[in-house]
């Protein structure tokens, strides 16, 4: 089943708002930490794009998501992919096109004593010219997000320091 069909779209309509779906690559190394409990790998956020995979080696604990306020570890299962919703989806799909009904994970890394960890993450997102705004028919309720451009939204949190979720507020509405 379609991610689409699951948010009440048409099958793909999520690829025909995104105009051009683009992918990026990142490769994350954690050396080993003899003071883990000082130390993050990457600081808490949410990812910026619409769906985030990530491959996260078997046996190294690292990847930490927020949860009743409180740093949950994921377990890492052998020979699966961890996939996060990202901001497109929960801010400028959800909480835009859905109005909040996905919220996009906050996480971070956290190092390890006696092992380095490896991961690789491939984030899918818009072409930066895609204006995203909330599909009225699946709206439930009033709108708390602006029609805003991808690449505005993109550059924006990239000039903030990793803070949670702070960078999302750009497209709130105000008032």
């Amino acid at each position: 089943m379609s991610l689409s069909i699951l948010m009440g779209m048409e099958k793909d309509s999520l690829i025909g708002l995104h105009n051009q779906l683009l992918q990026g690559v990142r490769v994350n190394y954690y050396p080993p930490c003899s003071m883990p409990h000082k130390v993050l790998g990457l600081s808490p956020h949410s990812d910026t794009s619409t769906i985030t995979i990530l491959m996260q080696e078997d046996d190294v604990t690292g990847l930490q998501i927020q949860k009743g306020g409180e740093w949950v570890s994921v377990e890492p299962i052998p020979n699966a992919l961890v996939v996060n919703v990202g901001d497109v989806l929960e801010v400028m799909s959800t909480r835009i096109w859905t109005n909040g009904k996905y919220k996009s994970i906050e996480h971070r890394a956290v190092t390890t004593k006696n092992k380095a960890r490896l991961s690789y993450a491939t984030f899918l997102f818009p072409h930066d010219d895609v204006e995203v705004e909330p599909i009225y028919d699946i709206v439930e309720s009033q709108t708390m997000y602006k029609k805003v451009r991808y690449g505005d939204y993109l550059r924006q949190s990239m000039k903030m320091k990793h803070a949670g979720k702070a960078h999302t507020q750009m497209a709130k509405i105000e008032g």
